[in-house]
């Protein structure tokens, strides 16, 4: 019987943040946020806050700035006020061991598996674009080095991994097998993580258990929503869950480091996701092509 995993550093449910940066999310954040990438629990997370003695009294600045920015550092009306979030956990105490020692689990597996070459199996949910903003101050040029494809679950090797699964392809990799929403394959890949996520990549030795008859992406098709699709940087579950909206990588290049976030791209070109009404039409569609297929049967 083979063992199963989930992936415990994407896992929501077990910290809380106050930072206003989460209050989009509903202040959820997942276990590598906190434990990996901004290291703060337990002692919290300080910054601070740059405010202006004039400013916050409703006054007017000398130097007719608006908000204040790193040329206010020399003015004497420039002070900071230090803040500390400290994330909370949301398990009670017997849910939290029992967390902690699942985690282990899973990151010595992780230990044993990242940069191997592994043998994969699963049912594609997804195939879209894969686009990778690098920005260098306000511009940005947006890249699009191939495609990604997303599986709910599947096995790595042995292991039955019960949570999602990215594989990174390119254009020539999707032009040549054609991957869709619904193919069961095989395949061979070497394992990578980002920021939490799995990740297979140069995948080899491909075979179809199972090939869906539906549409797939071509290199076209993403060259035209690249050029017409519409940035967010929120995450709308919503958007998340719909055919038209991935993610996208956003390389903040600086002089000190390359920080990486991720925003949304809505490959429809919507304005708002608010105002979205995709899904609507889409219903809408369906409706009517069943009416018109149940009418011409019973003709």
């Amino acid at each position: 019987m083979s063992k199963t995993l989930i992936n415990q550093y994407k896992r929501q449910g077990v910290f809380r943040c106050s930072h206003q940066a989460h209050f989009r999310f509903e202040k959820s954040v997942s276990v590598y946020h906190v434990l990996k990438e901004k290291k703060c629990f337990p002692q919290g997370c300080i910054y601070f806050l740059w405010k202006c003695t004039l400013l916050n009294k409703g006054n007017s600045c000398p130097k007719k700035y608006q908000h204040v920015g790193r040329n206010c550092f020399s003015c004497k009306n420039y002070f900071e006020e230090k803040i500390i979030h400290q994330p909370e956990i949301i398990l009670d105490k017997e849910g939290y061991k029992k967390f902690e020692s699942d985690l282990e689990e899973f990151e010595e597996w992780l230990e044993e598996t990242v940069g191997r070459w592994v043998e994969f199996s699963g049912t594609i949910n997804s195939v879209k674009p894969h686009f990778r903003k690098i920005r260098y101050g306000p511009e940005g040029v947006l890249n699009f080095p191939g495609f990604l494809i997303s599986f709910k679950e599947g096995y790595l090797d042995r292991i039955f991994f019960k949570d999602h699964i990215f594989v990174t392809i390119s254009r020539k990799t999707q032009q040549n097998f054609k991957f869709a929403r619904g193919d069961k394959v095989e395949f061979k890949a070497r394992l990578r993580t980002d920021r939490g996520r799995i990740v297979l990549e140069k995948i080899r030795y491909v075979e179809f258990l199972h090939k869906e008859d539906g549409t797939c992406w071509s290199s076209s098709q993403a060259l035209v929503a690249k050029n017409t699709g519409k940035e967010f940087d929120c995450q709308p579950e919503k958007c998340m869950m719909c055919e038209n909206g991935c993610l996208l990588d956003v390389v903040e290049k600086t002089n000190k480091s390359s920080p990486i976030k991720r925003h949304l791209y809505c490959l429809m070109g919507i304005e708002n996701p608010e105002e979205c009404v995709y899904h609507l039409v889409k219903k809408i569609k369906n409706e009517k092509e069943l009416k018109y297929s149940s009418e011409r049967e019973s003709l």
